[in-house]
């Protein structure tokens, strides 16, 4: 008997920060009988952009070895090793590998080295750079024929597993596994309705299909597109077609106000519709906030009280459903708006407008000494005022805010534990009418971290009324001169 593959993902489409795991079985390494010594399962690691020419040497990314355990199988869980190649797309850019002629814009130019824009400012569309990459996983058994002796590899052609497809997602205990007879596992992203093909299913987003935005807000929704048979999340050969348009229709007194947006996706528009083996087009973001729809060149309505956001296949079938944004304004009292923006478990992103009352505190680091009291350096000695006593050569500041919201619905405060939980939060500026040259490096982002350690769900039976108050860090301290 050869080796072979005992339990593997049950889906090909992965959340690369939870289990990953493979479970190998070679009946002929391990029977005692035949006298095999120092035997350990083998598992090559392959890490790549496309899906061609995977199998080489530079795309592997690691060689893994284990024990067998006391049943004789060898258990592998790749999630430690794979995690490290998949990160947060921060900014937009070129359409895909294998193509550097389209980008993603921003107030109509396109990214570029000195013109960068951050993923939220997309005018339309952006392909990933970052979040999405294909592995694939090569086996053998290992052994020796004696116990001083050398090993080797027992098996000259490799057992090759599936090549797969792996998101900077995670999992949470609460999330439903599916397992079939053989013991694979793992979370069925189109059961869940993450995988667009109906007018039920979701962008990759636990937000409420109701949300609230200004009118020089940005906001991005992602998608996984691109798939076929290949990439099976679902039922077996069932074909998911991919989103080819998403549009946005602004509502006033509950009739249509405005033209129907339609925004198609191309590579012109920097995102991509047609099949290609490249990781960067299997997960996209489109621009959809009031901000980005103005810097892709479009006029709002002048009154409106929200506007839908859908997708539709090549068809012009509608395959998610509508996403609802209404028109939030600046608090009656003048509270400052706040605009945070967090990754969430799929590995994009959130947002989130708290509007009530905040507090901004500085925090002090002082680094001080003592002046030696008049001018020893000089042909005379003089007591300048400026000299002596306690002098600080060196402050840091800290910024911290209290931040509060409105009263919430229970969907909209289970939603908001992602933002809680999350390691990686921004506020977000509004869209400037400055100029718009200005400000690439870090005029619309700031990194903060939430210092609270606990937070308590809150719901209506508890509560009655749901608010939620938290701190922030401002993450970059401000400095001062050195003296």
């Amino acid at each position: 008997m050869a080796l072979v593959i005992q339990q593997k993902p049950r889906y090909r489409l992965i959340p690369a920060a939870s289990n990953i795991i493979y479970t190998l079985y070679d009946s002929t390494t391990i029977n005692p009988n035949n006298n095999k010594f120092k035997i350990k399962y083998i598992a090559e690691v392959y890490v790549s952009k496309k899906t061609s020419n995977i199998i080489s040497n530079e795309n592997r990314v690691g060689v893994l070895k284990v024990t067998p355990n006391g049943e004789g199988y060898g258990i592998f869980d790749f999630a430690p090793t794979l995690q490290n190649y998949v990160r947060p797309d921060y900014t937009g850019g070129t359409v895909h590998n294998v193509n550097n002629n389209f980008f993603s814009q921003y107030n109509g130019t396109n990214f570029s080295e000195t013109t960068p824009h951050t993923i939220h400012q997309i005018d339309d569309f952006s392909t990933n750079r970052n979040s999405v990459r294909f592995f694939a996983i090569r086996f053998n058994i290992e052994a020796s024929d004696s116990i001083t002796g050398n090993v080797t590899k027992q098996y000259t052609s490799n057992t090759i597993a599936d090549t797969c497809l792996m998101y900077n997602g995670v999992l949470h205990d609460t999330d439903i596994l599916a397992m079939n007879s053989n013991g694979d596992f793992g979370f069925n992203l189109q059961h869940e309705g993450f995988i667009m093909n109906s007018n039920t299913d979701k962008f990759l987003t636990n937000a409420p299909v109701k949300q609230y935005i200004r009118e020089n807000d940005y906001c991005t929704l992602s998608y996984f597109s691109q798939y076929n048979f290949d990439f099976l999340v679902g039922s077996a050969g069932l074909t998911n077609p991919s989103v080819k348009f998403i549009k946005i229709q602004f509502y006033y007194n509950g009739s249509t106000t405005g033209s129907l947006i339609t925004k198609t996706i191309q590579s012109s528009t920097g995102g991509h519709s047609g099949y290609m083996n490249d990781s960067n087009v299997k997960l996209q973001f489109a621009g959809i906030g009031t901000g980005n729809l103005v810097g892709s060149g479009e006029t709002l309505p002048t009154n409106w009280d929200y506007y839908t956001v859908t997708a539709f296949d090549s068809g012009d079938n509608q395959i998610s459903k509508s996403y609802e944004f209404y028109k939030q304004t600046e608090d009656c009292k003048n509270y400052e708006t706040l605009r945070l923006t967090w990754l969430n478990k799929f590995g994009v992103w959130d947002y989130y407008n708290f509007t009530k009352k905040s507090i901004r505190t500085f925090n002090t680091n002082r680094k001080s000494y003592k002046q030696i009291t008049g001018n020893w350096n000089s042909t005379k000695f003089r007591l300048d005022g400026q000299q002596g006593g306690t002098k600080y050569f060196n402050n840091s500041i800290q910024e911290s805010i209290s931040l509060n919201t409105e009263y919430i619905t229970e969907e909209e405060a289970i939603w908001l534990e992602d933002l809680f939980i999350s390691n990686d939060v921004y506020i977000l500026e509004q869209r400037s009418t400055d100029n718009t040259s200005q400000g690439y490096m870090r005029k619309y982002i700031k990194p903060c971290t939430i210092t609270n350690n606990s937070h308590i769900r809150k719901t209506k039976a508890n509560d009655r009324l749901i608010q939620y108050n938290f701190n922030i860090n401002i993450d970059k301290t401000k400095k001062t001169q050195l003296m």
